[in-house]
């Protein structure tokens, strides 16, 4: 499938998961806007960029736990590339002491990306259809005993991807929706991630224990999805490879 061309929002793209989704995607041609509250790291990011990717990618400061910063964000991709194809939500945080927050960015604000997608990408809605990726993680698939509530949002992000993935959804809005689960993975937020546990020094202990993966080894999920063209699928990768499960 040829992807050059087409246009892509990636949440959280300023580093870690996300910078390596939006490397991925312009490396097959398409134009990325990278939306984040992270606005130095972004910005960053673009610099370190050849040439002729710079001219592809835009970056749009953006809570997704806001319903009104997401939707400019889609405004400012319509009005700079003219259409959306894809959106990668992908933007999340873990802090258990904080758990308020952590529901409203990793549920609300993907529930609110993915109510976006629909209105901007549907067929039913002049748009072109198109994918809605999510990422979720490990801890949406079995239990986390030191991240309960993390752990709640992730799964939270699997029911939703598998319910929306449905030929009842994909007839109206020609829309397909697959989540992408990372096992432990090389980023900022897996260095701080003890402390954001309920039980720091159990949780430095237990991590201890895990292989990690790189960013762009999940990276390699997200193209996966979009080459097999599925629909509803959860794909897992850690360290022992990629699967669809």
């Amino acid at each position: 499938m040829n992807f050059t061309g087409k246009v892509a929002i990636v949440t959280g793209g300023a580093q870690g998961i996300g910078k390596a989704y939006a490397n991925a995607l312009l490396n097959i041609g398409m134009k990325v806007c990278v939306c984040d509250i992270l606005e130095k790291q972004a910005k960053k990011f673009i610099e370190s960029l050849p040439t002729e990717q710079r001219n592809n990618i835009i970056f749009q400061k953006c809570d997704v736990s806001s319903f009104t910063e997401f939707k400019i964000a889609f405004d400012k991709v319509i009005s700079t590339f003219g259409r959306i194809d894809i959106l990668v939500n992908n933007a999340g945080i873990i802090n258990e002491q904080n758990f308020q927050k952590m529901v409203e960015v990793n549920v609300n604000g993907v529930v609110h990306g993915t109510q976006l997608a629909f209105e901007y990408m549907s067929i039913e809605k002049g748009g072109h259809g198109g994918y809605i990726i999510n990422t979720s993680s490990e801890a949406g698939l079995e239990p986390a005993f030191l991240a309960p509530v993390y752990c709640a949002t992730k799964h939270a992000v699997v029911g939703l991807t598998k319910s929306l993935g449905h030929e009842y959804h994909f007839k109206k809005t020609g829309i397909k929706v697959n989540v992408v689960c990372p096992g432990l993975t090389e980023t900022d937020m897996c260095r701080t991630l003890p402390e954001k546990t309920i039980d720091e020094e159990v949780a430095k202990k237990f991590i201890a224990t895990f292989t990690t993966i790189k960013p762009e080894e999940v990276a390699k999920a997200l193209l996966q999805l979009l080459q097999d063209d599925k629909n509803g699928a959860v794909i897992r990768i850690d360290f022992k490879g990629l699967r669809y499960v």
